[in-house]
């Protein structure tokens, strides 16, 4: 990449500088010379190169679906929320015909019917909370 160049040369050896000054250090003030650059000069860009430039390029748009389904993990989660709502409204279907089998069947005051009606969602919420804690 140098070519040989030693930096030593440029910078001097700097470790030798160090072993000669022990104690006291000496600032150096070191001139440096900035590189003069020449003024920057006008140029003229034919106009075809802008009207090449100028059309964007478009993505294809995509569907939430599409996107959904271009990766079997997204599918595969999709297909689990499925069952899991599909296995809710099948317990749900359930739980309410043994609750109205038993409210028919036994003789209930108002009071009682009210409170066992009100149980279900209440035992539903209660194991929603715990399933959220574990």
């Amino acid at each position: 990449m140098f070519d040989g160049t030693e930096l030593s040369l440029v910078y001097g050896d700097l470790n030798q500088e160090q072993h000669n000054q022990p104690l006291q250090q000496q600032p150096t003030k070191q001139v440096v010379k900035q590189a003069q650059v020449p003024p920057d000069v006008d140029y003229n860009v034919p106009e075809p190169t802008y009207q090449q430039q100028a059309q964007p390029i478009k993505e294809p748009e995509l569907s939430f679906f599409d996107k959904l389904g271009n990766t079997k993990g997204d599918v595969f989660k999709l297909f689990m929320f499925a069952l899991v709502i599909l296995i809710a409204i099948s317990l749900d279907r359930l739980v309410f015909n043994y609750l109205k089998k038993y409210i028919d069947e036994n003789i209930l005051t108002s009071t009682n019917e009210f409170i066992i009606r009100l149980s279900y969602p209440i035992a539903i919420v209660v194991v929603i909370w715990i399933l959220k804690t574990i």
